[in-house]
């Protein structure tokens, strides 16, 4: 998370603060770190990925292989990807339990889709925010965060929000575990493929993860400039007061 001058919390930080933000920066390590294993695992070992990553591919190669291997269960497949697909979603709901709306609105800015799901959690309260929690696995990857922030700031409790998060992850690896078993020996050689051609595919892997976060700093940098040329040639906006009470009492 790029936060330069923005900070999600007011004033000084607290030790819960800074923990919370470290384990936001390690899950995006952990996701960058994890990309190599792709092509080693994917073809030999598709549970073990999925277990370690939780990532659509590894999901659609276990699929495919338990249609070829009558040892490989569906059922294994799905439970197996369950770590591996929730295992940083609660750091977000802590994220909103700490620092409510604004890092819900910062997380929801790559995503309409995921900024009207968050919205509605956040209005509707603890009776809306557990099923938009399930429903938010069905986005792509790494677009529900703000849906989770939601659900922490609505007030979802931690294990409501873990049996919410388990419904949905399930409900979508049955899904693209489905489409894997259907593939067959179709998705077994696709994954043999991607194997093989190691190299290419963590570059591939590499530009996918980090193009849009790329494409996103480039844009604020534009709006950023554009706001600096307005101010030098005279065109400035009037001062905006500060908020009477900018402290929040975390839950």
């Amino acid at each position: 998370m790029k936060l330069g001058g923005w900070r999600p919390w007011y004033g000084k930080p607290r030790a819960r603060d800074v923990l919370c933000l470290l384990a936001i920066v390690v899950s995006a390590v952990y996701a960058v770190a994890a990309i190599p294993l792709t092509p080693v695992l994917i073809a030999s070992h598709p549970v073990l990925l999925e277990l370690l990553t939780g990532s659509t591919s590894s999901i659609i190669s276990a699929g495919a292989f338990s249609d070829v291997d009558t040892r490989l269960q569906l059922a294994l497949v799905v439970v197996a990807a369950l770590p591996g697909i929730m295992r940083f979603d609660w750091v977000y709901w802590w994220a909103g339990r700490l620092w409510g709306h604004r890092i819900v609105e910062r997380l929801g800015q790559r995503s309409p889709r995921m900024t009207r799901l968050a919205g509605l959690a956040e209005t509707r309260g603890q009776r809306w925010a557990g099923p938009m929690v399930a429903l938010a696995a069905f986005l792509p990857g790494g677009a529900s965060t703000a849906v989770y922030a939601a659900a922490g700031w609505a007030g979802l409790p931690l294990l409501a929000f873990v049996l919410w998060d388990t419904l949905g992850s399930a409900a979508w690896i049955s899904v693209v575990a489905f489409g894997g078993y259907l593939l067959g020996r179709d998705g077994v050689t696709l994954a043999q493929l991607v194997s093989r051609y190691a190299t290419v595919t963590i570059i591939v892997l590499v530009v996918m993860l980090i193009a849009p976060q790329a494409w996103h700093s480039w844009r604020e940098w534009r709006a950023a400039k554009a706001v600096v040329r307005g101010g030098v040639s005279g065109v400035s906006a009037p001062p905006v007061p500060a908020p009477a009470s900018e402290g929040m009492d975390p839950q």
